[in-house]
């Protein structure tokens, strides 16, 4: 669901969980990691809030913060494939209040490589 199937060890033998694994690798998985951003730079989204898109509650956030690098409010949640592209509106129940967002790619930042 978050893309982490790089650092799994598909050619060993089996481990907890292997099956399910190799099931979501094989057919892909209903949900996924995505990062977004607030519209408003005051609206934090924190743990636990809810995703929603078009009324209806999709996801739920894992991280969220105010970046002072990047003078804006970001975050990561789990929401169904169908809303994981880059530029996709969704909202943020912000206790109680629909605050807008949009997917944005990851990293969030990507510095630089010197010349």
């Amino acid at each position: 669901e978050c893309d982490l199937g790089w650092i799994v060890g598909w050619n060993k033998p089996a481990f907890l969980g292997h099956e399910v694994l190799r099931q979501q690798k094989a057919e892909g998985t209903a949900r996924t990691l995505v990062g977004f951003e607030m519209a408003e730079p005051r609206s934090i989204a924190r743990h636990g809030y809810a995703v929603r898109h078009d009324g209806a509650t999709v996801g739920t956030v894992t991280s969220g913060t105010q970046t002072p690098f990047l003078k804006k409010a970001i975050g990561m949640a789990y929401v169904p494939r169908a809303l994981a592209a880059p530029g996709t509106a969704i909202e943020i129940d912000v206790r109680g209040r629909a605050c807008a967002a949009r997917v944005v790619a990851l990293p969030f930042y990507k510095r630089p490589k010197p010349a």
